[in-house]
């Protein structure tokens, strides 16, 4: 007997099980991450590991670089990059003999790997594929630099786009769009800010890892009951001293 699957049958399509696929691999890779740890954490309590080494894997500037390699299979490759050169920077005095003056280096170094970061992450267009005739009303390119703005998309084929920020922000309006499969925002908030005003059925999946900062869905519980499962929007990127909030208020 031959066993037809429905062509709508949304547990059926490469999509859903790529995007299962995909969730799948990052657990189990949070799950080794997890057993790696705690099996660092005995050697070191039973003395199985030299001080030489230890202080080096069991530390703060470590724990940056791995959720840094985390973030890039997850493809958030701002925040990745970001992370592992901080805490590369950091590691590096615990493996060799650093003169004193190298601390200096701190702020010039990390506006150059957040420069390198906003050029090979700007090269890689997010979740839906971007093309040459793609219609900018459909799509978010924004960039507030000690500044911002306030406006409004209207869109019934929204794709997502990209939203920097750097001491300064902005206030974006998307109650007037209808996201298309595969809508993400990447967004990059250093000593800034932004607001992003969703409708409140949209279901917004946020993925931006926070570094003395914080983006916050402040829609709050009650959204939950109406969210359209079809209407499905990804927030990636990174907060650094910085931050932004998702709201159903203009």
């Amino acid at each position: 007997m031959n066993i037809v699957n429905e062509p709508n049958d949304p547990n059926n399509n490469l999509f859903t099980r790529g995007r299962r696929h995909h969730h799948g691999d990052s657990r189990v890779l949070l799950g080794l991450i997890f057993v790696a740890i705690g099996a660092l954490l005995i050697f070191e309590n039973l003395d199985l590991i030299p001080y030489d080494l230890s202080h080096i894997l069991i530390s703060w500037p470590m724990l940056l670089i791995v959720i840094g390699v985390y973030n890039l299979t997850r493809k958030a490759g701002s925040a990745g990059i970001i992370l592992i050169g901080i805490g590369t920077y950091f590691m590096l005095p615990r493996i060799f003999d650093l003169p004193d003056h190298f601390f200096r280096n701190f702020w010039p170094l990390i506006l150059i790997i957040v420069g390198l970061a906003f050029i090979f992450q700007w090269r890689r267009t997010p979740g839906f594929q971007f093309t040459a005739d793609t219609d900018k009303k459909d799509i978010i390119d924004e960039t507030a630099i000690f500044g911002g703005r306030n406006f409004s998309l209207v869109s019934d084929q929204f794709k997502g786009g990209k939203i920097t920020a750097i001491f300064g922000g902005s206030k974006i309006n998307l109650l007037y769009c209808k996201p298309v499969e595969g809508c993400t925002i990447d967004v990059a908030t250093i000593f800034g800010g932004t607001k992003i005003i969703v409708p409140e059925n949209w279901n917004v999946k946020t993925e931006v890892v926070s570094i003395f900062g914080g983006f916050e869905d402040k829609r709050g519980n009650s959204v939950i009951s109406r969210v359209d499962q079809s209407k499905i929007v990804t927030i990636k990127g990174v907060a650094i001293f910085g931050g932004g909030e998702i709201s159903s208020m203009p």
